[in-house]
């Protein structure tokens, strides 16, 4: 009895919790990363600072020690403005990217397992109804066409079975990965939210605002502000200058030199090039932004209108109900199962589209330690 129990709690430790996989998140290397991203928003008007020295040979012994203070053009100088902002979302939404994934996995993993479970009884259906229906073409109450249909069905949920296994494997090593456990690793069952409860609180919201916006838009102002460095540069009379002292024998003095760049007479192919390069690059961002605006909405109302299909599919579909012919009560039932399948195979749909909606109308980064898709914690 000892042993029965040490097998079994040794078997439960194995199965991660949601909970788990989406701490994961915070140790996400798209997330981490961000921590090391420094500060941009010097307001030094050099772009360096160059000592140097040097001296004559021994019988002339002049030495001049200085230093080069190469300038940043105007507008670059002008538009160190801070980037705490445009950081604080772009770390943020690494946050929500990671989030999703993990959420997509555990929406994924949760349903490919109840198909998988309505498909292993489909299968052994499948498997009688073929056998029936060769014993019923042995007698001639059934066709050859018949006959190779029901077998033609059993090749297909097999077929489906093995794709939704391999797909399970492959989530498996992600959990691996995430958490650096045992490669046969798996997830602990929970109650996954209902598409009732997704309609709800796709409905309650309102679309405001829009993750993707709002980093095409901090994008924008970045292209923008390189665009009018660029022009700056070309554009830049002062380049720099050198303060340095000269000792001699006989002197010492103190010398001021300024370098002057002369745009009238100048063409720099290279920033012309790059210039073209940011105002077309800017033009698509424009375009981009204009394009996402109405994102939140048509998600939303991607999510309502399948959700309305799901409901007037599930209503279609009624229990098996058990009849006095064996054969039509296989083939019954097995429709049965195929449907249920196929309704989870909505709900899937339904629910990675809601995963997609939360990351962008950033619930996701507003409430990160929250789990949106347990039933009943909206």
């Amino acid at each position: 009895m000892f042993w029965l129990s040490w097998i079994f709690a040794s078997t439960a430790v194995w199965a991660a919790t949601p909970e788990q996989i989406l701490k994961t998140a915070w140790t996400d290397q798209t997330y981490l990363v961000h921590d090391e991203i420094k500060s941009t928003d010097s307001k030094n008007p050099f772009r360096s600072v160059d000592a140097f020295a040097s001296t004559e040979d021994k019988s002339k012994p002049d030495t001049e020690v200085g230093l080069k203070f190469q300038l940043k053009s105007w507008p670059e100088w002008r538009s160190g403005r801070s980037r705490l902002g445009q950081q604080r979302l772009q770390k943020e939404s690494a946050l929500s990217w990671a989030l999703r994934d993990r959420y997509g996995l555990l929406a994924n993993y949760q349903l490919n397992q109840q198909k998988l479970k309505l498909l292993s009884e489909a299968k052994a259906t499948s498997e009688a109804f073929s056998k029936a229906q060769a014993l019923s073409l042995k007698a001639g109450r059934s066709t050859q066409k018949t006959f190779l249909n029901a077998q033609s069905e059993e090749y297909k949920l097999k077929r489906m079975e093995n794709t939704i296994e391999l797909e399970q494997e492959i989530l498996k090593d992600k959990i691996q990965r995430w958490l650096g456990a045992d490669k046969d690793k798996s997830l602990e069952s929970y109650e996954l939210v209902s598409v009732d409860d997704i309609y709800k609180a796709v409905k309650e919201t309102a679309p405001e605002g829009s993750l993707t916006a709002k980093l095409a838009g901090e994008e924008l102002t970045n292209i923008g502000q390189e665009l009018e460095i660029v022009r700056g540069r070309e554009n830049q009379w002062v380049k720099s200058f050198e303060v340095s002292h000269v000792k001699k024998p006989d002197e010492s003095h103190y010398q001021f030199e300024v370098t002057l760049q002369l745009p009238p007479f100048g063409s720099d192919d290279m920033l012309r090039e790059k210039q073209n390069e940011l105002i077309l690059k800017k033009a698509l961002k424009q375009r981009e932004i204009e394009n996402t605006g109405d994102r939140l909405k048509i998600m939303r109302l991607q999510i309502l209108n399948l959700v309305e299909i799901y409901q007037i599919e599930k209503k279609k579909r009624g229990s098996f109900v058990k009849g006095a012919d064996p054969l039509v009560n296989l083939e019954a039932k097995l429709t049965s199962l195929e449907e249920q399948v196929d309704l989870l195979n909505q709900q899937q749909e339904v629910t990675l589209l809601y995963l997609d909606y939360l990351l962008e109308n950033e619930s996701l980064a507003k409430e990160p330690e929250k789990n949106f898709l347990i039933a009943g914690k909206r």
